[in-house]
């Protein structure tokens, strides 16, 4: 193999895939990108078997040929050299020459037969979605996936088609749930009706995907979701368990209804949770007609009181037993459900 290509290309590309690649696995072949180089382009693709990569790049393709290199430590040589163009020659060893003016470096690497088969896009049509309209409603759901590995059902979003023209994200660790629902025009190409559970890696992968592009067009197999942009495509396996019934949670109606300023509510818990600890995290909202007052006590470090001001919208005062009101305490990761 023998190419010449542009470094902020090779960069970038090679930077897609630092994401996706398995530092901490036992399997060295995961840590690695294979680089296929034939036909005036570069292929660079990546996989841990749950999350995949592939780009293609214009390069000056002297020698076709193809290896696979660390990720990591590829990127940061690359990122600290100089010049506009690098010339890259593969040995039959499965390792590669770098060259920049009198800079001369050798990457050891793994042959290209050993990296893993990266699936293919569906052969289907394919529903295309405005980025910054999915980028949104990753946002407000990724926060509430739950970390915890025992919990593995809970460990990624819940992607579903409601009422025919929606895309409905959820999330939830078993303490909050998220939910957000937006109009996809093109759902009928999306057939996820029974819906779809996303790993949170793969979200990650996702956002950071669309971060980069205006429109991405999604597919769907059996078992995994496809992306595709220009000539970047990323796949998702995804889990197999069964999401919780969220519609069981959520409350067909409210005996309360009110509506405060939310940014004087996150500064309020923002204000208060500087005297939380590990072991006191929780606050508690009590509810009153005009206003609320939330408080925390931490027997550690001290308390907290404010008073936010609240307009009831809906709902008819003769019938609301404020007396017997209750008391709410809120989850202890106030910061972020405050965004929200």
């Amino acid at each position: 193999m023998r190419l010449r290509i542009e470094r902020e290309v090779l960069l970038k590309g090679v930077g897609r895939t630092l994401g996706v690649v398995d530092r901490r696995g036992t399997l060295p072949i995961l840590s690695h990108f294979l680089m296929d180089a034939r036909d005036s382009q570069v292929t660079i693709a990546a996989t841990d078997l749950e999350v995949s990569f592939r780009g293609v790049y214009p390069a000056m393709v002297e020698e076709a040929g193809s290896l696979t290199l660390p990720a990591h430590y590829f990127h940061n040589l690359v990122k600290e050299l100089p010049g506009e163009f690098l010339d890259l020659t593969g040995t039959e060893k499965s390792s590669l020459q770098l060259q920049v003016g009198e800079a001369r470096y050798q990457l050891l690497g793994l042959p290209a037969d050993q990296f893993p088969p990266v699936p293919e896009i569906p052969e289907q049509d394919m529903a295309e979605v405005e980025s910054k309209l999915l980028k949104e409603m990753i946002e407000k759901t990724i926060f509430s996936v739950s970390v915890d590995d025992l919990q593995y059902h809970l460990s990624g979003i819940f992607w579903e088609k409601v009422e025919d023209l929606n895309l409905r994200l959820v999330s939830t660790d078993g303490h909050r749930l998220t939910l957000i629902q937006r109009q996809f025009p093109e759902s009928e190409k999306f057939a996820i009706e029974e819906g779809i559970l996303i790993p949170r890696k793969g979200v990650t992968e996702i956002s950071r995907l669309l971060a980069e592009e205006e429109r991405v067009s999604l597919g769907l197999s059996k078992k995994s979701l496809a992306l595709k942009a220009d000539n970047k495509f990323l796949f998702i396996r995804l889990l197999e368990k069964k999401f919780p019934d969220y519609r069981r949670i959520i409350p067909e109606s409210f005996a309360w209804r009110f509506r405060l300023q939310r940014q004087e509510l996150y500064d309020s818990i923002r204000r208060i949770s500087l005297l939380s600890t590990e072991r006191f995290r929780g606050i508690i909202f009590h509810l009153h007609p005009d206003n609320m007052e939330v408080t925390f006590q931490n027997p550690e470090v001290g308390e907290g009181r404010e008073v936010l001001s609240l307009v009831m919208e809906e709902g008819d005062p003769d019938q609301l037993p404020w007396a017997s009101m209750p008391d709410i305490s809120w989850s202890p990761w106030w910061p972020c459900a405050a965004r929200r």
